[in-house]
């Protein structure tokens, strides 16, 4: 995860600050322990320091270049599991924005 979505998305939050927001974060890059901690770092003594977050997690959705084949990655693969060929477009689970739904 990085530091600067992270802290772009504490730039878009109105003053004064929420109880809660949720955030909607594609599992590709989604490192739970990671995403917490560098969350903490950058809300540490502001008034963002306490809101509660409420994290939906976007499923990812890769499809194969040669086949076509769209399909779930169980553990983040790019081989595509009908033909094996290497490459995938990443369709979906890189996001990361406030969740205005």
């Amino acid at each position: 995860m990085q530091i600067q979505k992270i802290n772009s998305i504490i730039q878009k939050i109105k003053q004064p600050s929420p109880e809660s927001i949720q955030l909607a974060i594609g599992e590709l890059i989604y490192d739970e322990k990671e995403f917490n901690e560098q969350w903490k770092q950058a809300v540490y003594k502001t008034p963002l320091q306490n809101i509660k977050l409420n994290i939906r997690i976007i499923p990812a959705e890769q499809q194969c270049m040669v086949c076509f084949l769209k399909y779930h990655p169980t553990q983040k693969e790019t081989a595509c599991p009908q033909c094996k060929s290497v490459g995938a477009k990443i369709i979906s689970g890189e996001e990361f924005y406030i969740d205005e739904k």
